[in-house]
């Protein structure tokens, strides 16, 4: 086996465990729809539970968690098994930053396009 693609599949890993254990207090931070961490009370006091509003991505059975969490992991992917010529800890570093860049578009576009703002 290559190792040099181990170790890129390492590194992977964990940005996208990262990445996975904080999705859900992302989602709070861009909606304020009440969502906790994984370890807490998860999507329990989530306002798709009550109230006039409904998370983007907890609406649906969660298909626009699903749908947001798989760009960004895809776009980590891309920078850590692609490289583009980066050192192995700078793409750490940049799957790290993809995701909340790209988390952010992705939640701007399912938040507009459901009305979730308006």
């Amino acid at each position: 086996m290559n190792y040099a693609l181990w170790k890129r599949a390492a590194v992977f890993g964990l940005a996208a465990t990262i990445t996975c254990l904080l999705f859900v207090d992302f989602c709070n931070l861009v909606y304020g729809c009440g969502c906790q961490s994984l370890w807490k009370a998860f999507a329990t006091y989530c306002n798709i539970h009550h109230g006039p509003k409904h998370c983007p991505w907890c609406t649906h059975g969660g298909v626009g968690f699903i749908i947001s969490g798989g760009f960004v992991l895809a776009t980590q992917a891309l920078v850590v098994f692609k490289g583009f010529g980066f050192a192995l800890l700078t793409r750490f570093g940049i799957a790290l930053a993809l995701f909340p860049s790209v988390g952010g578009i992705a939640a701007f576009v399912v938040g507009f396009s459901l009305g979730y703002w308006s």
